[in-house]
């Protein structure tokens, strides 16, 4: 097998760079064959993947896979350029697994396929993979701007991607050792400005809700989200549903009563919190607000969004 890595140096506050050395040791220890690439903008992985699958294609090499070397924005770039690779080039080849060193600061896809968060483990869980897994990621179909995606975690719009927006944007993410308090800031400030919105689910059966006060709307393809939040507890990457969690605009005791029920893993019970599991369903607002897919931004808009679930092949120990 050779193993073509994918480092992001800048994941996880510069961990890439900090720990691609000690990487390339283990490899070389383990007598691994492989090839790297380093990351050098936002979206490189996905150019760099296609590359990589590209080689592989034409030189027939018969036993390769793909190692992201980074966090859940890594990973997410690296199977887009994969499902892009494999769009474009339709054929019935086996697909390139991807194996993941989650070095990020969230890492909430390592934590939902329960890959090993250090990486020293999770590099040897790779290498002596028999086989890889197939496991589910979310499809969104977007009818508003005809355009199509994936995503590995969740797709947020509301109040987690107005964190994110606020968060990214946050002058205490530009001081080392701040990027916590960077969240938590956003956070507080997202729960005192965001305000509730109309939303239309159409569910799989064609049946249709609304949603006049819509909070929180999250569609996840595990049960992390926000750097371990368990959003989700019964989600599953081996399931072939997508776990959707609608919140509705909470008053101040609410929000503390949804605080300390997430804490237990309960918080789904509450009469503003509702819950569904399901193969695809249609989600619609009527006003613009922020969205993200993976922890990125997909700015202020409004959505006509179906979700579906599609597999991929990973290298996650479970043969």
């Amino acid at each position: 097998m050779e193993y073509f890595l994918i480092v992001n140096p800048t994941a996880g506050s510069n961990n890439g760079q900090k720990l691609w050395p000690k990487i390339r040791n283990f490899l070389t220890n383990h007598h691994t064959a492989f090839r790297v690439f380093f990351t050098e903008y936002d979206g490189h992985a996905v150019a760099l993947t296609m590359r990589i699958l590209g080689q592989i294609t034409e030189t027939n090499h018969p036993d390769a896979a793909i190692i992201a070397v980074g966090g859940d924005g890594t990973l997410h770039e690296t199977l887009l350029g994969c499902m892009r690779f494999y769009d474009e080039n339709s054929n019935n080849q086996s697909r390139v697994p991807i194996g993941l060193l989650p070095i990020g600061s969230g890492n909430d896809f390592a934590r939902g396929a329960h890959i090993p968060l250090r990486w020293e483990t999770a590099l040897e869980t790779i290498l002596t993979s028999h086989s890889a897994t197939n496991l589910h990621i979310g499809r969104f179909i977007s009818h508003d701007s005809d355009s199509d995606g994936y995503f590995l975690n969740n797709f947020g719009i509301g109040l987690d991607a107005a964190v994110v927006h606020l968060a990214n944007h946050s002058l205490l993410k530009r001081i080392k050792g701040l990027n916590r308090l960077s969240y938590l800031a956003s956070v507080i400030q997202a729960l005192r400005t965001v305000r509730g919105f109309p939303l239309t689910l159409t569910h799989q059966n064609g049946a249709v809700e609304n949603f006049p006060r819509a909070f929180l709307v999250t569609t996840t393809n595990h049960p992390y989200f926000g750097g371990g939040i368990n959003i989700a507890p019964n989600a599953s990457v081996l399931s072939d549903h997508l776990d959707l969690v609608i919140v509705d605009k909470p008053n101040k005791r609410q929000i503390f009563l949804f605080t300390f029920m997430l804490i237990l893993k309960r918080h789904l019970v509450l009469n503003f919190v509702h819950h569904y599991s399901e193969t695809n369903f249609s989600l619609k607002t009527t006003s613009m607000r922020y969205g993200q897919i993976d922890g990125e931004e997909l700015g202020v808009k409004s959505y006509m969004v179906t979700y579906q679930t599609q597999t991929y092949p990973f290298l996650v120990g479970r043969s």
